[in-house]
């Protein structure tokens, strides 16, 4: 006999989502806030009453789409170029290779203030 989840361990589920495309994947599918609506509707009308996990990827999705801050940017159009160029080659959004970037500048930053300095 399976164990049923409670509604609160729903709600606290994190859920991978993909800010350009603005989906989160939930059931094994990437899915829009259209899609998840579309799916609840049809759950809700064959009297299928299993919502909780799409609802709370739902709002885990909005809730985290309206917390992320946009920061604008001028390159120099070589450079933007081989941006768009080396996202092409990685097969994901310029904007997912910027964050990656800056993430990945970020935690070099990080290592290097832990580096001991000699006295």
């Amino acid at each position: 006999m399976g164990t049923a989840r409670s509604g609160e361990d729903i709600v606290d589920e994190k859920f991978e989502i993909d800010p350009d495309t603005e989906k989160v994947l939930v059931e094994n599918k990437w899915m829009s806030k259209a899609d998840m609506a579309g799916r609840l509707a049809e759950r809700l009308a064959s009297m299928d009453y299993h919502i909780g996990r799409l609802s709370a990827a739902m709002e885990y999705l909005d809730t985290n789409l309206k917390s992320f801050e946009t920061f604008s940017v001028r390159l120099a159009p070589e450079v933007a170029d081989q941006l768009r160029q080396a996202a092409g080659r990685q097969s994901v959004h310029v904007a997912a290779l910027i964050r990656e970037a800056v993430v990945s500048y970020l935690v070099g930053l990080s290592l290097n203030s832990l580096r001991i300095k000699p006295d």
